[in-house]
């Protein structure tokens, strides 16, 4: 019976705007009937939910401590975002060259790297810094979100709103939290929105222009995400204005291609063009459909809730038209390969904000009428189960992730110790666990070790066609990386592409060049050590060596004389 009501919470969880709507009807029914609570000014409910409202911003911030602590990534992109921010900040580039060796780059724009890498020059590289970002980014959404809509010091409604915005967050699991652009994107909208609804002309247009041109700047399409916001500065400030943040918006995005020598614009644009012909895929809209609806059906319910609807309406007409083409566009760019719901958590902010603006005028007659109410009670309650239920599942499944490899950073850095005079890197190889395994290469990249290939980058460009440089391979037969780390008792390089058709990431003429010039000559607990052929194999703790020493250059398999000895201790 307790397996039974579990799956039914879960479904529920899962399909939320069946939630909303059944969630209307029953509290339409039960409040007709005296059985349900008035949200009014000094009801019991209102009091309920505004400590409800604290606990669950509080739990927001727990959580987001508590990521920050664990010696683990959740997410596949992570470990490439960390990687690249410290490059960046290092000197090395950012976006390479196709006919490069090194195949590293991915899609997301500079100022994801570069605001991920300051914190990581400021504190020091470690997993910690390279995830604060995101955890400021989050709380910073919601601090100004809660600034936008604040009519005093303590203003119970906009603390609604936060905890509403926390729940949606939830939603989508741990994805906000996640070292990836979304987290920064939220923040760049909720500041945004701050900045066009409450700060004088000149301050708005400057925050609008800079927080929108450092979203373009972490996603290409960052802009449609900012279509609210403009709208929102045009009916404050005026048509002057709004052009003025457009045209400082362009100076914004142009800052870190003009300034920053390691983010190359050419390159940049040729991963977007590149990206352009990975199509669309429909496996994922369901879903992300379910989200979008779940974030406008409160907004459509309040309006027709309100006795004086189409006065809301004519008020609000710019912002409510702007929905459309938001949540169209956005709804086409979830559907590429890879996308998904995630791309909707930074309309978020916007939707709630505008979802809250009508609510309270709404409510700000003495009776608020029984469908504006149960409209209210659905969104809270579908909130409150789906975002509880898949931040509860969210959590246990990323301590369990991270709890599969103990100690796995520990090893990592007892290798770097052990062989302080060579240049270390990380294979793929395998799926599900052992892929995990490799998410901690950041750990080899702070400590200036080079990253030749991540499998992200490869994906994206296999999804396009464009196969590894003969300079890579040139790379491995080099032996620019005198070690690599594959997961125990997996093939190098052995991954499967998650992009459909689902071939093998890596062609088998790369993984049958990379055992020509490697060897496997020692284990660590989690990892093969792969020495290049063309290395003697330093014998710094016995635990890690077996078999016989590599071959001598010249010798069968034992790489070229010129190449022999780089880094050999």
């Amino acid at each position: 019976m307790l397996r039974l009501v579990l799956d039914l919470f879960i479904y529920l969880a899962r399909h939320m705007p069946l939630t909303f709507l059944l969630v209307v009807g029953a509290s339409w029914w039960l409040s007709g009937r005296g059985r349900l609570g008035s949200w009014g000014r000094r009801s019991p409910l209102r009091r309920t939910a505004v400590g409800a409202g604290w606990v669950l911003v509080l739990l927001f911030v727990a959580i987001g401590g508590w990521y920050l602590t664990e010696d683990g990534f959740a997410g596949e992109v992570e470990p490439v975002v960390a990687c690249l921010s410290w490059l960046v900040e290092t000197g090395r580039p950012l976006y390479t060259d196709f006919d490069a060796a090194e195949r590293y780059s991915v899609l997301y724009g500079p100022s994801v790297f570069l605001t991920n890498g300051l914190f990581l020059k400021v504190l020091g590289p470690s997993l910690a810094s390279a995830k604060l970002a995101s955890l400021l980014g989050n709380l910073g959404a919601l601090l100004f979100l809660y600034l936008s809509l604040a009519r005093r010091r303590r203003d119970p409604f906009a603390l609604g709103a936060v905890a509403v915005a926390v729940l949606y967050f939830w939603t989508q699991g741990f994805a906000v939290y996640l070292v990836r652009p979304d987290a920064l994107l939220v923040f760049a909208v909720g500041l945004g929105l701050y900045g066009a609804t409450r700060l004088p002309r000149g301050l708005a247009v400057l925050t609008v222009a800079a927080t929108a041109g450092f979203a373009i700047n972490l996603k290409a399409h960052g802009l449609v995400y900012f279509l609210p916001v403009g709208v929102l500065l045009h009916q404050r400030w005026g048509r002057r204005a709004t052009l003025a943040g457009g045209a400082l918006t362009l100076a914004t995005v142009a800052l870190p291609f003009a300034f920053s020598p390691q983010v190359s614009l050419v390159n940049y644009v040729g991963w977007l063009t590149n990206a352009m012909s990975h199509g669309l895929e429909a496996h994922t809209l369901g879903q992300t459909f379910g989200y979008a609806a779940f974030l406008l059906l409160p907004v459509l319910g309040v309006l027709l809730a309100a006795p004086d609807r189409a006065a809301i309406a004519r008020r609000h007409r710019l912002e409510l038209l702007t929905l459309v083409p938001v949540y169209g566009l956005t709804l086409l760019l979830a559907s590429k390969p890879g996308a998904g719901p995630v791309h909707l958590l930074p309309l978020v902010p916007t939707t709630i904000h505008l979802l809250a603006v009508l609510a309270r005028e709404v409510h700000a007659a003495e009776r608020p009428g029984r469908w504006s109410e149960s409209v209210v009670t659905a969104t809270l309650v579908t909130a409150l189960l789906a975002g509880s239920v898949n931040a509860y599942r969210a959590v246990r499944f990323v301590d369990y992730q991270i709890a599969q490899t103990p100690d796995l950073a520990a090893d990592v850095r007892q290798i770097m110790a052990d062989y302080p005079g060579l240049t270390i890197s990380m294979a793929c190889g395998g799926e599900n666990k052992a892929f995990r395994t490799t998410f901690l290469r950041p750990l080899l990249v702070f400590n200036d070790n080079p990253l030749l290939i991540d499998p992200i980058s490869v994906m994206d460009a296999n999804l396009s066609g464009r196969e590894l440089s003969p300079e890579t391979y040139r790379a491995i037969e080099d032996g620019r990386v005198a070690m690599w780390l594959v997961p125990r008792s997996e093939q190098p390089f052995a991954k499967v592409n998650w992009y459909a058709p689902h071939d093998e990431l890596f062609p088998a003429d790369f993984r049958a060049h990379f055992r020509q010039w490697y060897s496997v000559r020692g284990h660590s607990r989690y990892f093969d050590l792969w020495f290049w052929n063309g290395l003697e194999v330093p014998s710094a703790d016995t635990r890690y060596v077996t078999g016989s020493p590599a071959p001598r250059p010249g010798q069968a398999g034992g790489g070229t004389a010129a190449a022999a000895v780089l880094n050999n201790p």
